[in-house]
């Protein structure tokens, strides 16, 4: 079949939705699908948002459709005054009104170009992947001029029934959940990536006749893990991180995910015993790190001294620098509402291979974790003893290679999605 994945963010942009997006296609050229990316146009994107080593690995065969400039509200700075006229406009949008979120110009773009591609390129199935959510607002003029057309929706995250996109005015917020029911009354299948997703989606918004709402997790991609680690040997660029146990972070830190349980820890080891410790945070240099900046000065300077932050890294690198961990940590919120979160750099850590030491509320994100780690893996925010422990323990542990886990390879994750188009 021809396939056509609808995502603003594709490689070689270096958001995480794109990751999704790379494991969706190698997956469905694997199984003898036609690809096709309606996308951003990568030229009209500003170069610090784009990573050469993740486009690199974009597979042959693909046909990308650009259709649209980088969104305003994602750019560092407006250019001039016209611009920033626009992205405060967008950024109030959903604020004050019944909008999804605030790339306006892309759920316009859709609108008006995704029929003609469609229709140009015989294409029989569409996937609206991943964020941002405004992009199913093109679902209707979709739907009318192509009715046999199989329409999938993937959300990486719920829109309604999602604690991090509740809105503060009830008023609003009923009206996003009335437009979010019109819309997909035009879709054939929700895919959501957990359980508890689909148990939010359904109690928030309810059945809609006609569509189907099924679970579709992330995956694994574990030869794409094997493909790097390959092509790294081949260019003669270790990765080396010098003696010692080195522990890594790899993401964003945000008020209610950060390091803090994991540095109490550290500082509860005694000094002769943690000498050995590096703890390596790959973060961006602005609200992550002064997160981070704030825990560690309620430190001691020796535990200071242990932790060392980076700027984030190209996939490529990031992914073989991951392989070479003793350890991955991953934080989470301590609320229940936490739990109901599964980040996407999660899989990228199964994909190295390496033990996680998972923090935060227990729920999907955690029993991952369990899965590919073990259970021991796994500590509420509040045990800072029970983590200093596990710490201390593996500071003279052999953390050999993790075996994989075949339940989150992708031809076992995308299951439902190869399924549909089968059939």
């Amino acid at each position: 079949m021809r396939v056509a994945i609808v995502s603003y963010y594709t490689p070689p942009q270096s958001a995480i939705a794109s990751h999704r997006v790379l494991r969706l296609s190698r997956v469905l050229l694997a199984a003898g699908h036609d690809v096709h990316w309606v996308t951003t146009d990568a030229a009209r994107v500003d170069v610090a948002q784009l990573d050469p080593s993740l486009g690199a690995l974009a597979p042959e065969g693909v046909h990308v459709h650009g259709i649209d400039g980088q969104a305003l509200i994602t750019k560092p700075a407006a250019a001039n005054l016209w611009e920033k006229v626009l992205r405060t406009l967008a950024w109030h949008a959903p604020r004050k009104f019944a909008w999804p979120d605030s790339f306006l110009s892309w759920s316009r773009q859709l609108k008006r170009r995704l029929p003609g591609i469609v229709r140009e390129h015989a294409i029989d199935a569409v996937v609206m992947c991943c964020s941002p959510h405004n992009q199913i607002l093109a679902l209707p003029a979709l739907r009318q001029v192509c009715e046999d057309l199989l329409i999938c929706v993937d959300y990486r995250d719920l829109l309604s029934g999602n604690p991090w996109n509740d809105r503060e005015r009830p008023r609003i917020a009923k009206r996003l959940i009335a437009l979010e029911r019109r819309v997909l009354a035009h879709a054939d299948v929700l895919f959501l990536n957990t359980e508890s997703a689909r148990e939010c989606f359904e109690s928030v918004v309810g059945p809609l006749p006609g569509l189907d709402v099924e679970v579709m997790r992330n995956a694994a991609d574990y030869e794409l893990a094997e493909q790097i680690a390959a092509e790294g040997d081949a260019d003669g660029d270790p990765v080396d991180l010098g003696p010692g146990v080195h522990f890594g972070f790899f993401g964003a830190l945000f008020p209610r995910r950060r390091l803090r349980p994991v540095l109490d820890a550290i500082a509860g080891i005694p000094r002769d015993r943690r000498r050995s410790l590096h703890l390596h945070v790959y973060c961006d240099r602005f609200d992550s790190t002064a997160l981070l900046d704030e825990d560690l000065a309620a430190l001691p300077e020796d535990v200071r001294g242990q932790v060392h932050r980076y700027d984030l890294l190209g996939y490529s690198r990031a992914m073989r620098t991951m392989r070479a961990m003793d350890v991955l940590v991953l934080v989470s919120g301590p609320e229940l509402a936490d739990a109901v979160f599964v980040p996407g750099k999660l899989y990228d850590y199964l994909m190295a291979r390496r033990p996680i030491l998972f923090v935060g509320h227990e729920g999907e994100a955690s029993a991952i974790v369990a899965r590919a780690s073990g259970e021991e893996w796994c500590f509420e925010s509040a045990a800072s003893t029970a983590i200093a422990a596990k710490i201390e323990a593996e500071l003279a542990a052999d953390t050999s290679d993790l075996p994989t886990v075949p339940d989150f390879a992708s031809s076992t994750a995308f299951a439902p999605l190869l399924a549909r188009l089968s059939k």
